[in-house]
């Protein structure tokens, strides 16, 4: 129930907020009569959306503290470029352009998203643990003192005679250390703003390809623009004189 709570809290703040929003090229409504009805479907599609992808939400003060901070992380930009990216973006962010719904998310665009992410995740070292089981073969006396399941016997035949041989059970591990790319790294995912689902998707993605620490910043580069916050955007060569 909680956890609920701060879901509906934060998904409301947003929606209250949407209408004062700079409109982008994703918009769900256009800037003309917001109507309260409008604000609770963009609310609990938020909510749904949240609660489906199993990500991480972040709000614009916070993100602006990690950007300010330099944290280590990676931010995805999931609008379009030309029409969105290349004019502003959050300092940092990469693009990776995402659809508004789940169903249209194509191969190339989702390979593009984890061809960039992996070439930014940091490696890290794991240690993995192999066991190796032999038998060693005991006297009579020291096999008596095994547990069952740590001893075997096994009669062979010499000639005429039948002798038996007892063994414990030996398992040697071994841990051998590999390098991998380290998902628990954190990315922040953005888009238009509170109504926009193309970060839904991107982050809803990301967390079903094993990534633990991925966030949605729900507001978007229209949160952010609004707040006053410092943009960057794709400088464009100009044609030769």
């Amino acid at each position: 129930m909680k956890k609920r709570n701060i879901i509906t809290s934060i998904a409301l703040a947003g929606a209250l907020c949407f209408s004062s929003l700079l409109p982008v090229s994703a918009a769900t409504f256009d800037n003309s009569g917001i109507k309260e009805t409008q604000v609770e479907k963009v609310t609990y599609q938020f909510m749904n959306e949240t609660q489906a992808g199993k990500y991480k939400l972040v709000d614009t003060d916070t993100l602006h503290s990690w950007v300010s901070k330099k944290d280590k992380m990676i931010i995805v930009d999931t609008m379009p470029a030309a029409a969105s990216y290349d004019k502003q973006h959050v300092p940092g962010a990469i693009n990776s352009v995402a659809p508004m719904k789940e169903a249209e998310y194509t191969p190339e665009q989702k390979a593009d998203l984890t061809s960039q992410v992996e070439k930014l995740l940091p490696n890290k070292t794991v240690s993995k643990t192999t066991s190796k089981t032999t038998w060693s073969k005991v006297s009579k006396k020291t096999y008596s003192k095994l547990k069952k399941a740590d001893r075997k016997a096994k009669k062979v035949k010499k000639g005429k005679k039948t002798v038996t041989y007892y063994y414990k059970k030996v398992v040697k591990k071994s841990t051998k250390k590999t390098t991998v790319k380290d998902k628990s790294y954190k990315i922040v995912v953005y888009c238009g703003h509170i109504g926009c689902a193309r970060s839904h998707v991107a982050a809803a993605y990301l967390v079903k390809q094993g990534y633990t620490n991925v966030y949605r910043y729900g507001g978007g580069i229209s949160a952010w623009v609004d707040a006053g916050y410092s943009i960057e955007k794709v400088e464009t060569a100009q044609p030769a004189q």
